[in-house]
């Protein structure tokens, strides 16, 4: 062992210290793999010491606390741990540590500085699904680990699960570990490969039409088995891809690794592997974080007809584009907004209305009467806009604080469908019937 220990998280043992990353507040099982044979009495002690060590750190994620702890001993060389369940109000920040710095081996050696198991303590997020008059409302999963969730189709039929490795109050990216969620099946995938969305790495990797990508893995790599998966070689550095919403093309912008600038869209066929390049077609810059050092992948959204993608220009403006499928022709795509101002935005299924997120409800070039802007979906083959808003009926400091509420463009009108929501949750989409809407919240959707 190269460790003096290994912790690991006993139904997730990917997650291994050194590692800081959420866990649920209940009862979680750890096992501890020693190099060598241990007194057991000074690991106990170490464990119950370096806790409150933690608790009087600066570093401590939030308020550090001391669980309760059982153990047992499977030999001097192994340790299941049991940390007991945490009952704590919400909402909280919390957090605790799992180190043996400072055990004694049974030959009498004090262990110096181990890896640290740091879990920063996080009620599990449920996929629920409530009818558009919000009259039924049903969780989807029952998940105990507290997972990031991505939704990969409209119909919510596979999940994209992640669970990091570093712990952050920031949008910075991170190394995680990833599992496929077959909701029906209620099957967990787990994968060795980083999953994203959105693709950004080397030109050999693979497309998952599911809705995810994984750059090509190492030769001996295990990867689960699937008939949607398809191998893409390019001899370019990919910016960013993302797939057509039918899921039968990429769309790339695409160059060299070092290059920032005035990239290749690519349209890539999965069934034939014919390509399409239009070389240097997105002049502009590619997207750079605004909180950390680092570059994002070029997006790409596609309504069916028409991908529109946004470069970043020298001005500090964007460089904003539209692709057409029918003509396979890139062109400028000229928003109803001035040209120094965000133009992210979404339209309803027949294109009649758009929701631009900093700007508010359009039709075409007209805007819509009402100041609503922040985060919006349309609701699958409607005229609803569908968000969460804070709930002026509700104390401030409840945990049940947000409306569920919807505009409707038509009648110019909005109305509440549910109220006393949980204040974290968020809307993941709707049904391609438009009948049901998908959202991420905790446990208990509605208030009690």
């Amino acid at each position: 062992m190269k460790n003096d220990v290994r912790i690991r998280l006993k139904d997730e043992p990917r997650l291994q210290a050194p590692v800081a990353t959420v866990v649920s507040p209940t009862k979680q099982q750890f096992t501890l793999e020693f190099g060598e044979a241990m007194d057991r009495a000074s690991v106990e002690a170490a464990l119950q010491d370096q806790a409150k060590q933690y608790t009087e750190k600066e570093g401590a994620f939030g308020d550090g606390i001391v669980p309760s702890f059982d153990y047992r001993w499977v030999n001097d060389r192994e340790l299941d741990l049991t940390v007991g369940e945490i009952s704590l109000p919400e909402p909280t920040f919390h957090s605790y540590q799992l180190s043996v710095s400072g055990a004694k081996t049974k030959s009498g050696r004090t262990l110096g500085e181990t890896p640290s198991f740091k879990g920063v303590i996080e009620q599990p997020n449920q996929l629920w699904k409530m009818s558009v008059d919000g009259k039924s409302s049903e969780p989807l999963t029952s998940f105990d680990p507290p997972y990031g969730i991505e939704m990969l189709d409209e119909s919510g039929k596979f999940l994209l699960l992640s669970r990091t490795t570093h712990y952050c109050q920031c949008d910075a990216p991170f190394e995680g570990i990833y599992t496929v969620y077959d909701v029906k099946e209620k099957k967990f995938i787990p994968y060795s490969n980083k999953l994203m969305t959105r693709y950004m790495g080397g030109g050999n990797f693979v497309a998952d039409r599911r809705g995810f990508f994984y750059e090509q893995p190492e030769q001996g790599t295990e990867i689960p088995a699937s008939d949607t998966a398809v191998a893409v070689r390019l001899n370019d550095y990919v910016h960013g891809a993302g797939f057509s919403k039918d899921r039968t093309r990429l769309i790339m912008a695409v160059g060299t690794r070092e290059q920032e600038r005035d990239l290749d869209l690519l349209v890539f066929d999965l069934k034939s592997g014919k390509e399409q390049r239009l070389s240097k077609a997105l002049v502009g810059s590619v997207p750079f974080s605004q909180t950390h050092s680092g570059r994002w992948p070029v997006g790409f959204e596609d309504d069916g007809e028409r991908v529109y993608v946004m470069m970043d220009a020298d001005t500090g403006h964007e460089k904003r584009y539209v692709y057409t499928w029918k003509t396979g022709k890139l062109e400028p795509l000229k928003l109803p907004l001035p040209e120094d101002s965000w133009g992210g935005f979404t339209r309803t299924t027949d294109g009649a209305y758009q929701f631009y997120y900093n700007a508010g409800i359009y039709k075409g070039a007209d805007k819509i009467p009402g100041d609503i802007r922040g985060d919006g979906d349309w609701i699958n083959g409607t005229h609803l806009l569908l968000r969460t808003q804070e709930s002026p009926d509700a104390p401030k400091d409840s945990a049940y604080n947000r409306d569920i509420v919807v505009f409707d463009a038509d009648k110019r009108a909005e109305r509440k469908i549910a109220s006393g929501v949980r204040n974290d949750t968020s809307v993941a989409g709707s049904s391609p019937d438009g009948k049901w809407i998908f959202l991420i919240s905790g446990k208990q959707l509605i208030q009690p």
